[in-house]
């Protein structure tokens, strides 16, 4: 058989496009034309995106076969906005796993080819760098399906045969006789799989390093030089599971070095690198089904058709952000007046320039007046870049926020973990009260609780009832310190699956070893490459949906009394807005908040980006809590998303299927009994007890949520900033005693 540069008999992955096998037909759905594309399969889309997408090892109902799914062409068209929001999110992500994968060992001994997909990174400056042009925005609509593993074993004797591709299976199907008895074939239901994305079938071959070419090869003959082997795997464990070779007898264990691994380690140490152990890059021997082999990686926001959410936290526009946030939170800006450019510009000959200025902004307008957000964006920034040449000429003098914390924070953001971000945040907050507030009140999208429509209460239209419902429902709402409430119908939130590990959902894996715990870097890899392609184009999946939500504005000087009372520092005094102070004095959390997950009483010191930070989040799962209660919602079916330096934070259903309405049949049928439930004293307790409460007032069994819903990983959260308690765990043994957002004495 021909041999690939690298040693390695080639993998013909195209070979399912030709034939496909008779003895595997069974089971598989017929195509019109098979020769197009491989057998595929519907689900719904949601699982297709995530439980089914490709790389996974799939069986069918009555054990029919195992099979790998395969990616199929689906494009799919979205606004400019939410396609650089996907991009953004994928690049925030792989930058995080870089960093805490490449934090197993001292610096430069990981190879980031070993941490991260191609797909993500530039191998020759090994930084992040996520290229929309290698990725295709996909619908999850359909994949296709391939036999995987092809390795079959006899279930009389043992004996295995092993195929490289479908279409060598197809031309040599397995012969009904075994030696001298009927064969019963059957796939082997066990693979092997390494954490940095590696996935190979049970095979008795091995691989070796040639130094010479400095690539690994593969082993497929027995020391006597047979091909032939069968499997012992009569024991229940893996580890007493033999390969025997049929014609000298000798045996071997299930190891298998995985090639990548194995190449990039033994290369480094043959140039005089470290010695490496043999446990890192030892397969694992997993059944198809088991979780490791097969985690997918994946991120959801809430959709914006303003631009700027993206583009003003780019470098090129950091003059123009440090302007917007000024104005959000009212700090003074000295900036020139139209009157003044237009004289500097004329001083210096540049009368058309001026006018050409013009000329956009009235572009621009006419593209506002008729809802074109993505013209807006785009005039935008060519107003800005023109302006940005006269600053740098020295024609006009730049404009400057009366804060140096606002500037420096402007600059020092980009290290900042972006899902913390609080400017980021800021801008994803007015964008969020004008796209999906403001604008949505005026048709009934959006309702205020306060001022219900027939839809949301009985009581619109009945001045008397609505008079008694306003008179319930505002105390309720001031004992929690939420000064606005709004039903949002229709959020639109977007979801995305952009690629997977394996052994490790995250980006370190442990491994056990004679009594060590051994951290390895875990590799992110994106989906396998779209067929029919000239390039390498990896599909991301999208779905998108439109559901309802709750958005919750809190009470501002009840949050600066609480922050007082708990002695935070950088607490502002009034006239002051917490949300410019929070961002003037903000530190980066992380993007694994490593400094809030100390349970021994690490000493990380009160701050105001923290504190701010605790009582959202924690006022957050605790009404999530209550919504999936009386909603008949789950809770880990619900979503949140927090703007800190606003005091706000929105809770969402997700999920694809139809949105039968349960939030606001919620609020139409227990409105009160969902306040009251957030607010009792007996819901703020545990039952886990002290044993809860000295570990941070947080656990599954009261605020916690599963992962894949908490935004933070349930970081950060603790009933004691609600009820009043024990200080966080993350903070000194000599702390302070937390005062509750819901005490009395917050409250005068």
């Amino acid at each position: 058989m021909s041999r690939s540069p690298t040693g390695r008999p080639p993998l013909r992955e195209d070979g399912w496009r030709n034939r496909r096998p008779a003895g595997m037909r069974a089971g598989f759905e017929a195509q019109a034309n098979p020769d197009a594309e491989p057998p595929k399969m519907t689900r719904s889309r949601t699982q297709l995106a995530t439980s089914y997408a490709p790389g996974v090892l799939l069986t069918w109902e009555g054990g029919k076969g195992i099979c790998r799914s395969v990616p199929m062409r689906r494009p799919v068209m979205l606004e400019p906005t939410t396609q650089r929001q996907i991009f953004d999110g994928i690049r925030e992500f792989a930058e995080n796993w870089q960093t805490r994968a490449l934090s197993v060992r001292p610096a430069g001994e990981v190879r980031p080819a070993l941490v991260l997909d191609p797909a993500f990174f530039n191998v020759r400056t090994d930084r992040v760098e996520v290229d929309p042009r290698g990725f295709e925005l996909t619908d999850p609509s359909v994949v296709g399906y391939v036999p995987y593993p092809l390795v079959f074993q006899c279930g009389v004797c043992g004996r295995i045969r092993e195929f490289t591709c479908v279409e060598e299976l197809d031309d040599r199907p397995l012969p009904r006789r075994c030696g001298d008895h009927d064969g019963r074939w059957t796939q082997v239901d066990v693979v092997y799989v390494h954490w940095s994305g590696g996935l190979e079938p049970l095979s008795p071959g091995g691989v070796r390093f040639d130094a010479a070419s400095g690539q690994v090869q593969r082993i497929e003959v027995c020391g006597c030089g047979a091909r032939n082997f069968s499997l012992r795997n009569r024991a229940p464990v893996f580890s007493e599971w033999r390969f025997a070779c049929n014609d000298c007898g000798a045996t071997r264990e299930l190891k298998r070095q995985d090639p990548d691994t194995f190449e990039a380690l033994e290369a480094d140490r043959q140039a005089g690198g470290r010695q490496y152990e043999f446990i890192e890059v030892n397969m694992l021997p997993v059944s198809y089904r088991a979780n490791s082999a097969f985690y997918p990686q994946r991120g959801a926001f809430i959709e914006f058709r303003n631009g700027d959410v993206v583009d003003l936290l780019t470098e090129d526009r950091r003059a123009d952000l440090v302007r917007v946030i000024a104005r959000i939170y009212g700090i003074p800006f000295s900036e020139p007046s139209d009157v003044q450019i237009e004289q500097a510009l004329r001083a210096a000959g540049l009368s058309e320039q001026w006018s050409e200025h013009q000329d956009l902004r009235e572009i621009q307008q006419r593209a506002r007046e008729r809802g074109a957000s993505d013209a807006v964006a785009r005039w935008g920034r060519d107003i800005a870049a023109l302006r940005e040449t006269w600053y740098e000429r020295g024609i006009v003098e730049r404009g400057q926020a009366q804060s140096p914390e606002l500037i420096r924070a402007s600059l020092e953001r980009e290290t900042w973990a972006r899902r913390y971000d609080p400017i980021r945040l800021s801008l994803q907050h007015e964008a969020f009260v004008e796209e999906h507030i403001s604008s949505r009140l005026p048709v009934f999208e959006a309702v205020d609780v306060m001022t219900p429509d027939a839809r949301l209460s009985d009581v619109a239209g009945d001045d008397n009832a609505l008079a008694r419902y306003r008179a319930t429902i505002r105390p309720l709402l001031d004992t929690m310190g939420v000064e606005r409430m709004v039903l949002i119908r229709g959020l639109p939130i977007c979801e995305f699956s952009f690629g997977y590990s394996r052994v490790s959902a995250g980006p370190i894996y442990n491994r056990e070893s004679q009594g060590r715990s051994v951290a390895m870097p875990v590799r992110l890899k994106a989906f396998d490459a779209l067929p029919g392609l000239g390039t390498r184009t990896h599909p991301i999946y999208v779905t998108q949906q439109r559901n309802e939500a709750l958005y919750f504005k809190l009470d501002e000087e009840r949050v600066r009394r609480w922050l007082e009372l708990n002695q935070v520092p950088d607490t502002p005094p009034a006239g002051v807005r917490i949300g410019q102070r929070l961002i003037e004095t903000y530190r980066d959390f992380g993007p694994f908040l490593d400094h809030y997950k100390d349970r021994e009483r690490g000493g990380t010191p009160r701050s105001l980006g923290s504190y701010v930070y605790l009582l959202l989040h924690s006022l957050s799962h605790q009404l999530m809590h209550s919504l999936a209660d009386l909603s008949g919602l789950d809770a880990d079916g619900l979503g949140e998303h927090l703007f800190p330096a606003d005091l706000a934070f929105v809770l969402y259903r997700k999920g694809m299927t139809p949105d039968l309405g349960n939030i606001s049949a919620m609020w139409r049928n227990h409105s009160e009994d969902f306040l009251r439930h957030a607010i009792d004293p007996r819901l703020l307790r545990c039952g886990s007890g002290s044993l809860c409460d000295s570990r941070g007032g947080a656990c599954p069994g009261c605020i916690m949520v599963s992962e894949i819903t908490c935004v933070a990983s349930n970081q950060l959260l603790s009933r004691a900033a609600l009820a009043g308690g024990q200080p966080p765990t993350w903070e000194a043994s000599d702390a302070p005693w937390i005062v509750g957002f819901f005490e009395d004495r917050v409250r005068v």
